[in-house]
């Protein structure tokens, strides 16, 4: 034994002994309390027998289409788990995608020859083109130690309007430039419901009324859909300013909250003896649904506005941009009006100006000529030297003119602009 040998015993020997030492000359140091060990997924996973005889996992269709299927409605399939081998399986439930879930299963263990059922339910959110999901199994078949069950579908809105962008239906009504009332027809609908009634529908101003009626069945065919309606809005013209504006209809339907659709559930091949009546809907009505519909206009009545070179002016919206300018310099611009429907001139009744330093004038062009119509020059300026000031979209400065017109007794003019 060389020397270098040698010494490690020596100091192997002094450790131990001064361990054995500092052991038993204080009783009262407590061991080091142990690591907690990291938890590990897979430790639940049944154990695998070194030596046969083994089990046999047998899923047929480990992949199921639920087909079309509405937002919000719940849909369950059951996959049938056999065992195919000689010793009991063992089966632990894994992981699962978000917003899939798992039934409980009855027993963990399944004699040879006999199955139990694994179901999944899904209940779309959101519209989907594609959705997939999948639920893990584990078992202690060395050949098939993990089992992926996936279901996958497309997810429509329930309800389906004409005019339904991302779920929110905005019906344009036709421009209102006479006294004559417009309308316009759309449709609600649905592939999902044999049927459903509409209760009613509520308006956010009296002068948008509706009516609505079944769709035949030359139009659902048409629609591609199981039942619907048309609906049509009509906007009378003296109930409306002049200009842009969007309301509301709200629809109201016995269609109750996160009810699955009835007719959707799906038939399948089933094993001998086991229930068929496995896919099936979850409802949990919470009250008949409503939904709303946008309606926008613009009524523009007997008169036309044009702008002058450069000035922004929005006709739909009678909303005139003055844009960014020095508070000191002020700004100044000019709109042409033109008016019919009246042989004497235009007249303001009454005014409301907001903010009250914004200046506003209306002269009639006596150089005009024509037989049908007048002209007239609108101003509108914010004056020089004024405080910086900032009227934008939440904001809009306002000159709301009352007229002796019959069919443009009101005019309402937004301006908006930034003085710095």
């Amino acid at each position: 034994m060389n020397l270098r040998a040698v010494t490690a015993i020596i100091a192997l020997v002094i450790a131990l002994a001064g361990t054995v030492w500092l052991g038993r000359g204080n009783g009262d140091i407590q061991p080091a309390a142990p690591v907690p060990k990291q938890t590990d997924p897979s430790d639940n996973r049944p154990k695998i027998s070194p030596t046969g005889p083994y089990p046999k996992a047998v899923v047929d269709n480990p992949l199921y289409n639920f087909g079309s299927m509405a937002v919000g409605q719940s849909l369950s399939h059951n996959f049938i788990l056999k065992n195919e081998g000689e010793v009991p399986l063992e089966v632990q439930k894994g992981a699962t995608t978000c917003k899939c879930t798992l039934s409980e299963m009855k027993e963990n263990m399944v004699a040879p020859g006999e199955s139990i059922k694994i179901e999944l339910t899904w209940t779309p959110k959101s519209p989907q083109q594609n959705f997939g999901q999948t639920a893990t199994i584990y078992t202690n078949d060395p050949k098939n130690q993990e089992l992926k069950l996936q279901i996958e579908g497309t997810a429509n809105n329930l309800i389906a309007f004409t005019g339904d962008f991302e779920g929110s239906p905005h019906w344009s009504l036709p421009t209102m430039s006479t006294t004559d009332p417009v309308s316009f027809s759309g449709k609600i609908h649905t592939k999902y419901l044999d049927e459903f009634k509409i209760l009613g529908i509520e308006s956010s101003k009296p002068g948008l009324t509706s009516k609505f009626r079944p769709l035949t069945a030359e139009e659902l065919k048409e629609a591609d859909t199981k039942s619907g309606y048309t609906i049509e809005v009509t906007a009378d013209p003296e109930q409306f300013p002049l200009g842009g504006f969007t309301e509301r209809l709200t629809v109201k339907t016995d269609i109750p909250h996160d009810l699955s659709p009835p007719g959707t559930e799906e038939k399948h091949d089933h094993p001998e003896g086991h229930d068929h009546k496995h896919d099936h809907a979850h409802p949990t009505p919470e009250g008949p649904r409503t939904f709303v519909i946008q309606v926008s206009g613009n009524h523009t009545g007997p008169i036309r506005i044009v702008p002058t070179y450069g000035v922004h002016w929005n006709p739909n919206t009678m909303i005139l941009n003055l844009g960014e300018f020095p508070a000191k310099e002020g700004k100044t611009v000019t709109l042409s009006m033109f008016v019919e429907g009246t042989e004497h001139s235009l007249e303001i009744v009454d005014q409301e100006i907001a903010p009250d330093f914004l200046e506003f004038e209306l002269k009639k062009d006596d150089k005009f000529e024509s037989k049908t119509k007048q002209r007239y020059e609108l101003k509108f300026a914010v004056p020089a030297e004024m405080s910086p000031v900032s009227f934008g979209r939440t904001n809009l400065a306002k000159v709301k003119l009352q007229t002796n017109h019959p069919n443009a007794k009101e005019i309402e003019f937004r301006v908006q602009f930034i003085s710095l």
